[in-house]
């Protein structure tokens, strides 16, 4: 995979738009500061499960003798499960329904960090990813990606109510219809490339 491929992978699976659908919907009540507060300690959080699996990868691959090839291939399906409904359409729509009690600073944790911004899904694509780079400089470089989408993530989640209020709910749909196929494809691409390790298909494909 390449930068670029890498890079659509983590904004797909790591990036703001889901969590900042929920984020909307449950900090309606909540004033300008509360905001402000949950967006920071969100992507905070976010940002310190993501970096653990950047640099503990290998070690979390290790302990448990899991292969590299074993890895891609289970990342790949658990990735098109999860993209697969945002294709067809199946949106969880509870997920933006407001909250029984007022926000607090709590929901930054959960539900908003963990599991809708760091993903189950974009925490095996991180460890997959991890695990095919070579060396320090992959693990920085890989670093470096989850970085700038945290900062994307931020900024989202700052200017939230100003986006979704300005896009239409149809263009949103077909938006996440895209985000969905393309995430579809690079699963597909996990599988192909844990087959190629383990021999199964031929590494050039034509």
């Amino acid at each position: 995979m390449d930068i670029a491929s890498i890079a659509i992978l983590l904004l797909a699976t790591i990036g703001p738009t889901r969590a900042a659908i929920v984020f909307v919907g449950m900090t309606k009540s909540a004033d300008a500061k509360l905001k402000r507060q949950i967006a920071l300690r969100t992507v905070l959080v976010s940002a310190i499960v993501c970096c653990i699996f950047v640099v503990l990868g290998s070690v979390i691959l290790g302990a448990l003798k899991i292969s590299i090839p074993a890895l891609l291939i289970a990342g790949g399906l658990i990735l098109f499960a999860f993209a697969l409904p945002m294709v067809i359409g199946e949106d969880k729509q509870k997920e933006t329904d407001s909250p029984s009690q007022p926000p607090s600073i709590e929901i930054a944790t959960y539900p908003l960090a963990v599991p809708l911004m760091a993903s189950p899904q974009g925490l095996v694509a991180i460890v997959s990813i991890e695990a095919t780079l070579p060396g320090i400089s992959g693990t920085a470089l890989l670093l470096g990606l989850v970085l700038a989408i945290m900062l994307i993530n931020v900024l989202f989640l700052l200017a939230a109510e100003k986006i979704l209020g300005k896009v239409p709910p149809a263009a949103l749909k077909v938006t996440l219809r895209i985000i969905g196929l393309l995430l579809c494809s690079l699963a597909v691409q996990l599988v192909i490339i844990g087959l190629q390790k383990l021999g199964v298909i031929a590494e050039q494909l034509t």
